[in-house]
């Protein structure tokens, strides 16, 4: 019954979310300077109107009490497709989480660190993140710094921290801990780089998940994570999924030997080979959830690249080159890429970042940002000035995405996160306090 009222509890959560999104949308205004998104507080039939709803909600929960026993149990969306896959896989790691008599549930609300630095950003929706950055180490024999999580869900205008892995925070040649966050709803998140940990529980506690090796990628989509798992050295990478409310991690056998360029989207994965130098020649291509892969030609063989998509098949990658990184476009779902690094945009160095907004619209940059909004033909530069490297672009629909990047200098404690709510022609900074 637990479950179920869980169930209710998202689904409520998520309704509450909708309409704040569709009011937040009707009374946008357009954001200046550097104070960030922060839209004018609510009035007072709108207090009155959240007050009327959380009474309804009250009545709802209830009434599904009182039927609840009544009820039919209906697999969760993750279970059938657990049931049905066709992939041939083979299982490495099961994690059953359990709930412990007088413990809490749920996310707890802790104080935000102060000084708090952002370092990794995942999104559910333009309203929802989480914000992974450096903090003070709480727990006996951790290596500083470790790690702090911040989450909204009103778009950035208010941010409370939860539970981080009990692990430090992975910098760039670390050999354990992790660096980067994924969330794939309010209960199911990631943190990894170079080690794996898992929450079921919306934050509230995490655990290390044993995957056989350093997970170098992941990404979600349709209900499943995939990541890119590296064996201990001399061993190939391999790709390898699990549901996102289960830790049931498996062998996707038919990618075979993988390197990088991880991208999902529903029943579409991409994936760049392992055969060859490098990172391989070869782009694989999965349109059946990994069931299996054709493989065609990469847009820089042998060459690290990412891959975006907002509706396949239209496919952007960002690849290094060897000397500077260029852009390129795809139209059939990568069997086909033409290179649309058009005029505005100067040479960039292969650590400049990239992402894709819409099949149209895209930003790029280094030191600093270029725009198209006609599929690459033409660059226009944008972003705050004063930035000396940006370390990530994203997007989470076609006018909703934020930037990290360094201010002054690169070090830990200059990095800022900017938000854009017009498909990247502007960024503003977000605070966290």
């Amino acid at each position: 019954m637990s479950n179920y009222l869980d169930q209710i509890e998202e689904q409520l959560a998520e309704l509450t979310e909708r309409g704040a999104h569709r009011r937040l949308r009707a009374r946008r205004p357009a954001f200046g300077g550097s104070g960030g998104p922060r839209p004018p507080r609510r009035r007072s039939s709108e207090v009155f109107a959240v007050v009327a709803g959380v009474a309804v909600a009250a009545v709802v929960v209830a009434i599904i009490v009182l039927n609840v026993g009544n009820s039919p149990r209906h697999a969760t969306p993750a279970a059938s497709r657990s049931e049905t896959a066709t992939a041939t896989t083979t299982a490495t790691s099961t994690h059953t989480s359990a709930t412990v008599p007088g413990k809490p549930t749920g996310p707890v609300s802790l104080p935000i660190p102060g000084n708090f630095h952002p370092q990794s950003f995942t999104a559910i929706s333009e309203l929802t993140w989480w914000v992974l950055g450096a903090a003070p180490c709480s727990f006996v024999g951790l290596q500083p710094p470790c790690g702090a999580i911040l989450r909204t869900t009103d778009g950035g205008r208010s941010f409370i921290a939860l539970e981080a892995p009990r692990a430090s925070l992975a910098g760039r040649l670390s050999t354990s801990g992790y660096s980067q966050i994924r969330f794939a709803d309010l209960r199911d998140g990631f943190a990894y780089g170079p080690n794996l940990y898992a929450t079921h529980d919306g934050g509230a506690t995490w655990h290390p998940v044993d995957v056989g090796g350093d997970v170098s990628d992941l990404a979600i989509s349709d209900g499943e994570v995939y990541a890119i798992v590296s064996p201990p050295p001399g061993s190939a990478g391999q790709l390898m999924r699990s549901p996102v409310g289960q830790d049931q991690w498996s062998t996707v056998t038919a990618a075979g030997r993988v390197s990088g360029g991880l991208w999902a989207l529903g029943h579409e994965v991409l994936a760049q080979s392992a055969s060859g130098p490098g990172y391989g020649a070869d782009l694989l291509v999965s349109d059946d959830g990994g069931a299996s892969f054709g493989s065609v030609p990469a847009p820089s063989p042998g060459l690290p690249c990412d891959f975006q998509s907002q509706s396949p098949p239209l496919i952007w990658a960002h690849c290094a080159t060897g000397t500077e990184s260029g852009v390129w476009y795809s139209s059939d779902f990568g069997k086909n890429f033409a290179s649309v690094h058009g005029s505005g945009a100067p040479p960039l160095p292969n650590s400049a970042v990239f992402a894709a907004a819409s099949n149209t619209t895209a930003v790029v940059g280094y030191n600093q940002l270029y725009r198209t909004g006609d599929a690459g033909t033409t660059w226009t530069p944008v972003g705050p000035s004063g930035i000396v490297q940006w370390a990530y672009l994203g997007f989470t629909d076609a006018t909703h995405g934020v930037a990290l990047g360094y201010v002054g200098s690169v070090a830990s404690g200059n990095e800022r996160l900017y938000y854009t709510t017009d498909g990247g022609q502007t960024y503003h900074l977000v605070p966290f306090q």
